[in-house]
């Protein structure tokens, strides 16, 4: 196998191709990239570490020889970056060395039969719809800092999402946070019959790899297509794809609270801006002891948030507006700040029934095509600060 390919267009493909490399496993074959010439004269590249996967294509200066081999990626990708910005060429022998030159810089190594690598799961179904890039990267990046890392129950390990006709909704949970995003936009058909009614769970670890891939030309449309057992987005010459949470999502809307009787309108930036310099103290670990809260004290028109640690504290106060009862509640500092930056708008709302039950942040001022809510559970106050 021996071709010649841009510098540039083959590193704008590897990169995201990275993301969907294994390194803790004992078969060599998924930590690297399968390289391989196609019918059209182009070459493909793909990556896959048993639970997800990307493919793509590049447009090669010239095609010597054909073939189809597996080189390491973190190797191959660690050199291509440091060769010159010109044309690079590959020269893949049947005896598997490969040697990859540009100019006067040239890089020996050692390759694999394609034929090891795994077999991808099949990317062509019946089933999906289309939607925007920027549409669906927004909803993900929204809700992605509540998606549980480590649950005994699965479905929270990943964000849910339920396309419907003229919108769809994205849902994540982690036992301490929710956050539930609905957005109002226009939704194609893939499948013959016209179906737009889809809901499914993309696990936590492919989101990341998945937004990544989406913020390269924002107002292109995607494709995503459903099989029984993965998602397939495909993306112009690119295609991700990843194993689905098989399982049952739980029933967000019976957790959210219906009845908050405070109310607080608080500038969402003055608002975030407390929360961190709170969170200095808040995160502070000292010997022998967790990290602290910050306490929110609402009382008339003013908001307090106060944090102590055996090093020091911190108390910031700001206007609020205010309706019901005056109240003392702890968090999380960290899962404040997060849910108060995933928000929009100048102001937002923050509702409250008691000390021991969620708060609520929501728009101050509603959109007819955005909406979100986001709940976080308090922590229980051991001593006053």
């Amino acid at each position: 196998m021996k071709f010649i390919v841009s510098k540039q267009e083959l590193l704008k493909k590897l990169t995201p191709a990275m993301g969907s490399i294994s390194t803790k496993n004992t078969v060599p074959a998924i930590e690297g990239v399968l390289i391989e010439t196609l019918e059209n004269g182009l070459i493909q590249i793909s990556t896959y570490d048993m639970t997800k996967g990307f493919r793509a294509t590049v447009p090669p200066v010239s095609i010597e020889r054909e073939g189809r081999f597996i080189i390491n990626a973190q190797r191959l990708y660690q050199t291509v970056r440091v060769m010159p910005d010109d044309d690079i060429t590959f020269d893949i022998k049947d005896n598997l060395s490969c040697e990859i030159y540009s100019g006067r810089s040239s890089f020996t190594m050692i390759a694999q039969r394609g034929a090891d690598f795994p077999n991808l799961p099949d990317l062509v179904t019946e089933r999906g719809f289309t939607v925007g890039a920027d549409n669906l990267r927004k909803m993900i990046q929204k809700v992605s800092h509540s998606v549980a890392t480590q649950d005994n129950r699965p479905m929270l390990c990943g964000a849910y999402f339920k396309i419907y006709e003229g919108g769809f909704e994205v849902v994540s949970c982690d036992s301490h946070r929710l956050s539930k995003c609905t957005l109002t936009c226009d939704i194609g058909s893939l499948a013959d019959d016209g179906g737009k009614d889809y809901s499914f769970i993309i696990p936590g670890h492919a989101l990341g790899e998945l937004t990544k891939i989406l913020s390269e030309g924002k107002d292109e449309e995607v494709r995503m297509y459903l099989s029984r057992k993965h998602a397939i987005v495909n993306k112009g010459d690119v295609t991700f794809f990843s194993r689905l949470i098989d399982s049952e999502y739980i029933a967000y809307n019976r957790i959210i609270p219906q009845r908050n009787d405070i109310v607080v309108n608080v500038d969402r930036e003055r608002f975030l801006t407390g929360l961190e310099r709170a969170n200095i103290i808040a995160e502070e670990k000292v010997q022998n002891s967790g990290r602290s809260y910050v306490k929110l004290s609402i009382a008339g028109h003013y908001l307090n948030l106060t944090s102590l640690s055996a090093n020091g504290g911190v108390n910031d106060e700001m206007d609020c507006v205010h309706e019901g009862g005056d109240i003392e509640i702890g968090f999380n500092c960290r899962f404040l700040i997060d849910s108060v930056k995933a928000s929009e708008g100048e102001n937002i709302v923050i509702k409250l029934l008691n000390s021991e039950s969620p708060i609520l942040i929501e728009p101050y001022e509603p959109d007819e095509e955005f909406s979100y809510v986001y709940m976080i559970l308090p922590v229980k106050m051991k001593d006053k600060l």
